[in-house]
Order: C-alpha cells, then structure tokens, then sequence
C-alpha cells in the first residue's frame, strides 16, 4: 500500500512538472526546475524496482472476478504501467547521460547519482522515447483510475478498501471518504508541481574565509575610501598621528605582505539576465609592495578554482566541471603583475596575465590600497571575458544564456611581513 500510494502521488506530481517545464523563464529557474524533475525521477525508479520485488517475493491477494476481456485489458494496463514507471526515468537519466552537455545529477541536491556509459548518439531515440512514455502514463493512470472506480461502484467488489489503510472492512460512507482523500491528495501533488515557484537560488556575494596565509585578491577593483598623502615632505605640526605615520611609511622599500583571514574573492556572471554571484574558497597572494617604489612591488594570486561556491550544490558541481572550469586537470588561476601604476589618491593599477584553463590573457587589475602602520586593506573589481579563457566549452560556449562578461571583486586586508 505505501509503495502503490508513494508512487502513485510522484508520478502525478512528475507528470505535472514535466509538462512545465518548457514554459519556465530559461535560466537559474528553469535549471532548479529541471534538477527537481531529475530528483523524483530517479526516487520513482527506485520505488518501482522496489515495487517489482515486493510484487515477486509476497503473496499476491486472490483475483477479483471479472470478465475475460476486463481480466485481459488489466493485465495489460498493470504491465504498461510498470513499463511506464521503469521507462520514463531510464530515459530521462539516459538524456542526461547522453548530453553533450554533461550537467551533474545530484538527487534533492544532496546525493550524486552517475551517468550512464552512453553516447550522443542515444539522446534523440531516448528524447522520443521518454516523451511517448509520458504520454502513455497519462492514458494508462486514467485507464487505471477508471478500471478501480469500476470495480469499486460499477461491481460492488469493494476493491479500493483493500489498498487502502484501515478500510478492508469499513462501511461504505468510509470508503468513499478514503477514495475522495486519495483523490484530492493525487490531485494536490500535481497541482504542486504547476504552481510550486522555482526561485534563484540566493547567493549573496560570498566572503572566502582565507586559510593562514591563503586569501588574496586575484581580480579587480572596487572603488574604495579615501585617503592620507603619500610623499614624504614634512608635515605641519598640527598633521594627525595617522598621517605623519603614513608619510613614515611612505619612505620605506618594498615590503612582504601576508593576506589575513577573511578576506573575499567573488565573481558575478550573468544567465539569462539574473545575476549569479559565486566565490572562491582557497586562494592565496604573494604580494610585495609599496607606494614608494611601484616598479619593485610586485603582486601574484593563485585561485584553486575548483572550490568556486555559488550556493548551488549542482551548479558548482557543473563549474567544477571539464565544460567550465575543469579544476581536475586545470585546478588554479594565477594573475600575475607586471607593472604597476598610481591612478590617483590611494588607487593603482596592476597590469599582468591571467593564468586560467590553460590559456594566459592580459588582465588589468584596479585597486584602492589604504595603509595603516603594518596593517593594509585593499579591494578592487574588474571585467573578465570567459570566452577568452574557453571556460564555457561546447554548447555553454555561446553567449545567449550565460553572459561572456565575468565581474570579479575582491576585498582583505594584509599584514607586513617584518624581515
């Protein structure tokens, strides 16, 4: 009885959000959409496998009389049916597994599930497939609905009460309620899956909490706060304490500077217009620096792309992924200066290469520095263009759904390393 009734309310569900699916806004809902139909695809299989055992190894209760051909046509409508529950999953998980575009399945966001060992050429038989089999379901749980109505007022033979909890026995009046709830509750699943909302995922820009030593910005530019003067001429006698510390500074050579814990590294790309903000969870800066002497600092960051977060257990799963990131073989990103320039007060720029899946493209970084003692903050922001980098291969290479422009920000604070 919890087998037949669990499946039963899945597949009412799975059938609704099925036929929807094609009318979802393409994007990170549609995508939410399409994990969700994955997720109770899969749970049908397994309960159907379950369902089949349970059906071969336990006593089955005594045929119903009937006529030959009523005898015949349900014989035919229950094996349809279990062809239907197995089938139509089979075929959806070999769509995905067949696609050129291989998106991760992880069950209710939690559990991996593995593709199968198939090529493009089974996804148009298994898309023709997988669409007749949904219509076939559709008949079959009518005709199926209809043969057990039948029975149950057309014959008199009281057949719903015993798939039913709590009714073999009950009078007439309870039996007609347990049919009525089992109806709405059927009809409740499927209305569910067409008016549930499938929201963005939220993921405000993240903070990659740095390891010891391990945090560093690697894009650029924000605009940031403002600032003390930087030469080392003499102060006024009523200078502050902050500024005569930083015309102190100001004469000191090139200093090493650890990045401290906190610190962030985010990016925000754009799918189908909706901002989709990730972050990078382990990177890390050798920086040297001073504003006194430009042509002897020098700043490298080394990004493990492969701890990229955007809130999205299958999203990042598909970043990871050899279409994006492909972090098993490429696993960092380095951006390395080359000169660095005063753009105005307590702001510069930093003109290099980035290192990233197996290309190296210039980058200019534009950052504000801010420096107190042997405590600095930094932050910056800039443009990054994924195409150059090839990360977005196959059909994400195109520019339609997820946008070429890639914003990165950063923003930590560093300490200076005394020798």
């Amino acid at each position: 009885m919890a087998l037949h009734w669990a499946i039963a309310l899945a597949l009412a569900f799975q059938l609704a959000l099925g036929w929807r699916l094609e009318d979802l806004p393409r994007g990170q809902i549609q995508f939410a959409a399409f994990q969700l139909h994955k997720s109770v695809g899969i749970a049908i299989l397994l309960l159907s496998l379950i369902r089949v055992a349970v059906r071969f190894t336990t006593p089955r209760p005594a045929a119903v009389n009937d006529t030959p051909w009523a005898k015949r046509l349900s014989s035919l409508v229950h094996g349809l049916l279990y062809a239907f529950m197995i089938g139509a999953p089979v075929t959806g998980w070999i769509l995905v597994s067949a696609s050129k575009i291989k998106l991760p399945t992880l069950l209710f966001g939690v559990v991996p599930w593995p593709h199968l060992p198939v090529g493009p050429g089974w996804l148009d038989p298994a898309a023709e497939a997988h669409e007749v089999l949904a219509l076939l379901g559709v008949a079959l749980f009518a005709l199926h609905l209809a043969g057990a109505l039948r029975h149950q007022f057309a014959m008199g033979d009281n057949l719903l009460a015993r798939m039913m909890p709590g009714l073999k026995d009950a009078a007439p009046g309870r039996v007609l309620l347990g049919v009525a709830a089992a109806l709405g509750l059927t009809g409740l699943s499927a209305t569910l899956a067409w008016t549930m909302g499938f929201a963005a995922p939220e993921n405000p820009a993240p903070a990659s909490p740095a390891p010891a030593a391990a945090n560093a910005p690697l894009p650029t530019p924000e605009a940031p706060t403002a600032t003390p003067p930087e030469d080392a001429a003499p102060l006024p006698d009523n200078a502050t304490d902050a500024a005569k510390d930083e015309a102190e500074q100001a004469a000191l050579p090139v200093s090493q500077w650890r990045v401290a814990k906190g610190g962030q590294l985010g990016f925000t790309a754009s799918w189908n217009g909706t901002a989709v903000n990730g972050s990078f969870g382990q990177w890390e800066g050798d920086i040297r620096f001073s504003p006194d002497d430009l042509p002897g600092s020098h700043i490298r960051v080394t990004v493990q792309v492969g701890t990229a977060n955007t809130n999205d257990a299958q999203r990042d799963e598909m970043l990871r992924g050899e279409n994006f990131f492909n972090a098993a073989s490429m696993g960092q990103a380095v951006f390395t200066s080359q000169t660095i320039t005063k753009s105005g007060p307590n702001r510069y720029r930093a003109a290099g290469t980035l290192a990233l899946h197996g290309k190296t493209r210039p980058v200019t970084l534009n950052f504000t520095l801010t420096i107190n003692g042997d405590r600095a903050h930094a932050s910056g922001s800039t443009q990054l263009d994924r195409t150059a980098f090839g990360v977005g291969s196959g059909e994400w290479a195109a520019t339609t759904e997820i946008g070429a422009d890639v914003a990165v920000k950063f923003d930590f604070s560093a300490n200076r390393i005394k020798s």
